[in-house]
């Protein structure tokens, strides 16, 4: 790269690399305003510099605003000079200053004796103080102004058609008074030039878009908001921009040596072609090399050489050509040019990804590699001789290999995945009084790996007092898990999937998607913005916990051969009893069957809210005013824990009032609670718990006043008060009528069980 690094100790603490590409997104310290932009709008710039630390992609600076200089004169403020505001270290804490158009800085310029002050944007626009007559179609001259008017009227500006608020920078006549403009509004006002159509005027329209204009801007295809957008518009030659673009132009000529030897220009017109960098399909304002007939999108400028993405745990590098045979994205899964760029993986030949595909902000992880050495990969274990091992969750006691195909029993799970051992090979620790077991599978688990649920890195974490749900399945674990930032965490079974699974309910295989509208299941019908869906059969989708069930089980109770996960036709009624809970099954929903036997469970009657929930382990189920759930958290003893069910007689149900199906319930104080239908889920178990503590509560009013009392949860308040028939009054009278009783165990939304026990 031709630009050296920069280090700004007092802006940023790591250093910054300079990039020749566009950005799409705000400088770190100049972040202009949205006086040029439409709303939710990032900006498009070229070229700059950038950190290239993992989480910290959005460090990005103008090549200016990286090297601000220390003092200048500007013509809003001509009697003195303007000198450099050095911010205090970290920029988040450091004091925000008032620019002189009312915008709130924290780097930028100040006169020393006046006060006035200026952020960066402002001082790179020589505002004059006076137009002069005939500025603008204005016969008076034009005097710049940033205080509110006299009087409460606020006026018009001739320009976009917005009020001129209070102590923002406009222009206007002192002599009528009538003509008002914004400052930010004299480049385009009546019309202006822009460097991507120099040949004719732009018109400002502002409102509806024309019916005779295409409805996206031609330069960076945003479609135009048909009811407050602005746009800048050629009527002879039907060009138009967004107001973006039209303050932010692209550069009409780029220089990028990585990307092409020769310099590159802008063709700002609608063309279709096919892009020497990526190989995918453009239909607008390419950049150009007329001598090579290059052509390329202006995203794939500058493309990073080596990077990872979260659909490969290997490095992938950009080759410019691929060469001859038959490839396929592994994002997008559709075909790549061999005779155009794309990355792919040095150890894995057949791995191909579109160029555009890779460098997406939802697969790449924004740091480019190139130049830095690979990490050694850190190994799970260390192998002590041919069947033993030392694993690094269990570093005290050495694991000894079993793959003799061995059944164990069906309550024996492993450690890391909390799912049967079954037939499969495991480790198992060689102290006799210690439990500790692992699949074969499981014990290879990589520290570190990549995947498609977010594009950092996930860690694999062991500790197994604690309690988290899973961002992909939604099943709550206490097994070992993989974490990427403070908010991403799957378990380790989700984490072995790719970004495909192979259903039984469907022909062909699902896909992971990402959406920013929900979709609901086609199976359980919950809604969520994370599915698998079929490329083939759109409307096709499931739910993480729905694509993501074990395929086979082992349920000794009920059959002695693996169980089946299987699903009937969606077209047709097929009707089958469940052999534990003795009431139909809609096999559309799915179900576990034995191929051999014949025997039918409900999903429900195989898998809870407990069944990834090690038995012995304690639990916080939180209660809130608007929902109750199991809280992610450390927890080494409670109220609540988590318990084997492999008696040979079945608990009650202490809420559903039916025998506990399941191998693991939730037993709170000696009660025990299914997490399975007519207990679904952990709603039911607060109403249990609710009415056990408030019973308490109850017990000890009554023991000091000698009234039999009557309670009930209030739900058209639930958690907010309590309704005691034939009770006493919040003085402590004794009533006959219904009254509400409201105490402090109501703290801030949340019910204090402990205060009222």
């Amino acid at each position: 790269m031709s630009m050296e690094r920069v280090e700004l100790p007092q802006l940023h603490d790591h250093p910054l690399i300079p990039f020749n590409r566009f950005v799409s997104g705000w400088c770190y310290l100049c972040n202009p305003l949205s006086l040029f932009t439409e709303p939710g709008r990032n900006v498009n710039f070229y070229g700059g510099y950038r950190c290239n630390e993992l989480g910290c992609e959005g460090a990005v600076f103008h090549k200016d605003c990286a090297k601000p200089l220390k003092e200048i004169n500007h013509s809003i403020h001509p009697n003195h000079p303007l000198k450099l505001i050095i911010p205090t270290f970290p920029l988040f804490k450091s004091q925000q200053h008032t620019c002189f158009c009312g915008k709130r800085f924290k780097v930028g310029y100040c006169c020393t004796i006046c006060d006035f002050k200026l952020d960066l944007e402002c001082a790179t626009r020589p505002e004059p103080l006076v137009l002069p007559e005939n500025s603008y179609g204005h016969e008076h001259p034009l005097k710049l102004f940033s205080e509110p008017f006299d009087g409460d009227t606020l006026k018009i500006c001739k320009a976009c058609r917005i009020f001129v608020k209070m102590k923002v920078p406009h222009y206007r006549c002192q002599e009528c008074e009538e003509f008002v403009i914004h400052v930010h509004c004299l480049d385009f006002f009546p019309e202006a030039y822009h460097t991507s159509h120099p040949q004719h005027p732009l018109k400002s329209f502002r409102g509806p878009v024309p019916d005779y204009t295409d409805k996206s801007c031609l330069l960076c295809e945003m479609e135009f908001d048909q009811r407050h957008h602005q746009l800048h518009h050629c009527g002879v030659c039907n060009f138009s921009i967004c107001r973006t673009c039209f303050h932010y132009p692209p550069p009409v000529d780029v220089e990028c040596l990585k990307t092409h030897e020769h310099k590159l220009h802008l063709v700002p017109r609608l063309i279709d072609f096919t892009c020497n960098a990526c190989g995918t399909q453009g239909n607008q304002s390419p950049y150009f090399c007329l001598q090579c007939n290059f052509m390329i999108h202006w995203e794939c400028i500058d493309l990073p050489r080596v990077i990872n993405i979260n659909r490969h745990d290997h490095r992938i590098s950009y080759t410019p050509r691929l060469g001859h045979g038959e490839w396929k994205c592994r994002v997008c899964r559709k075909k790549v040019d061999g005779f155009y760029g794309a990355y792919t993986c040095s150890k894995c030949p057949t791995f191909v990804v579109h160029a555009r595909c890779a460098t997406r902000t939802g697969v790449w992880d924004m740091v480019e590699l190139e130049g830095t050495p690979e990490e050694e990969e850190i190994a799970p274990y260390e192998v002590i001789d041919d069947n033993t091992i030392r694993h690094f969750s269990h570093d005290h006691h050495n694991l000894q290999i079993n793959n003799d195909g061995m059944t164990l029993l069906e309550n024996t799970l492993c450690k890391a995945c909390l799912f049967q051992i079954g037939s499969e090979p495991f480790y198992i620790c060689k102290q006799q009084q210690c439990d500790f077991i692992l699949h074969e599978k499981c014990a290879n688990l990589p520290r570190k790996k990549r995947h498609v649920r977010n594009n950092l890195p996930f860690t694999l974490h062991t500790d197994s007092h604690f309690t988290f749900q899973c961002r992909l399945c939604c099943q709550y674990s206490t097994g070992f898990r993989y974490q990427s930032g403070p908010y991403v965490t799957i378990d380790v079974r989700c984490a072995l999937i790719s970004d495909s699974v192979e259903h039984e309910s469907h022909p062909h295989p699902l896909y992971y998607h990402s959406t920013s509208k929900k979709k609901r299941c086609s199976r359980c019908r919950k809604e969520i913005s994370f599915v698998f869906g079929c490329d083939e059969c759109e409307d096709y989708i499931l739910d993480g916990k729905c694509a993501l069930l074990p395929k086979n089980v082992m349920k000794k109770r009920y059959d002695d051969h693996p169980l089946f996960l299987s699903y009937g036709d969606m077209n047709m009624d097929e009707t089958y009893w469940c052999e534990a809970c003795e009431t139909k099954v809609d096999a559309k929903e799915g179900f576990y069957t034995c191929n051999d036997c014949g025997v039918v469970l409900h999903i429900s009657c195989v898998f809870g809210d407990f069944s990834y929930i090690m038995p012995g382990s304690f639990i916080y189920v939180a209660f809130r005013v608007e929902d109750v759930h199991i809280r992610e958290c450390y927890m080494t003893s409670s109220n609540e824990q988590v318990v084997s069910n492999n008696s040979i007689c079945r608990p009650l149900c202490a809420v559903c009032n039916s025998r506990c199906k399941l191998l693991s319930v939730l037993k709170f104080g000696a009660a025990p609670v299914c997490s399975n239908d007519p207990c679904p889920s952990v709603e039911d178990i607060a109403d249990h718990q609710i009415l056990e503590v408030l019973n308490i509560f109850r017990y000890k009013i009554e023991s000091t006043i000698s009234h039999t009392l009557t309670l009930t949860i209030a739900t058209e308040a639930r958690g907010s008060s309590l309704r005691f028939q034939s009770g006493m009054n919040a003085e402590g009278c004794l009533v006959k009528d219904t009254v509400l009783v409201k105490g402090p165990y109501v703290v801030d939304g949340w019910i204090n069980l402990s205060d009222m026990a």
